[in-house]
């Protein structure tokens, strides 16, 4: 009797593995979902008028208002968040698609202190600069539920918010920053 306790006990912790595996890969593989479905938006007139200072993690600090005229995709994380842990890889993926245009902008910015963030493995592991806020945070960005992304376009208009993961660098998305950037988004065509 006992040997078929263990032996059930061994299959359903097999299965419950099986099951928290597949629903691991529904999330990463799932696209983003539309701003229907993301959280309220925040109430706010322009990004670029929001009171707040961010800093990287070498401690240069950044205003909100120099964001003014860009398209920017702000997310905002945890060290201590598995789901934001789990979707840095596509989000430094984005930030790579983009790096080095003025036109588009993608931050993650944590409400941890510098050296939190700092201490932990995760910031030595990504390419892709991190931040934190260097002033309070401003209400409209104070959000419960982590990871939050919102994506402002070059008015500074929220046009886009979801909570939760999300593969930010598919190609969907990818093009969607271009066309609010209001850069061409079809492939180039060889000679």
């Amino acid at each position: 009797m006992m040997n078929t306790n263990k032996i059930t006990s061994f299959f359903c912790s097999v299965l419950l593995l099986m099951l928290l595996e597949a629903g691991g890969a529904l999330l990463l593989m799932g696209s983003v979902v539309s701003a229907s479905d993301g959280p309220p938006l925040p109430r706010m007139t322009r990004l670029g008028d929001l009171e707040g200072t961010y800093a990287d993690l070498a401690g240069q600090s950044f205003s909100l208002g120099d964001l003014r005229g860009k398209v920017v995709v702000i997310n905002l994380w945890a060290t201590w968040c598995p789901p934001c842990r789990a979707e840095m890889p596509f989000l430094q993926g984005l930030w790579e698609k983009f790096q080095g245009n003025d036109l588009v902008r993608v931050l993650c910015i944590s409400k941890e202190t510098l050296a939190e963030v700092t201490a932990d493995p995760l910031a030595g592991s990504l390419r892709m600069p991190l931040y934190v806020f260097s002033s309070p945070v401003p209400p409209e960005l104070d959000v419960e539920g982590l990871p939050t992304t919102y994506i402002f376009d070059k008015a500074g208009r929220v046009v886009f918010g979801h909570t939760g993961m999300a593969k930010w660098d598919a190609p969907e998305m990818v093009a969607y920053l271009e066309a609010l950037a209001g850069e061409k988004t079809e492939p180039a065509v060889e000679k």
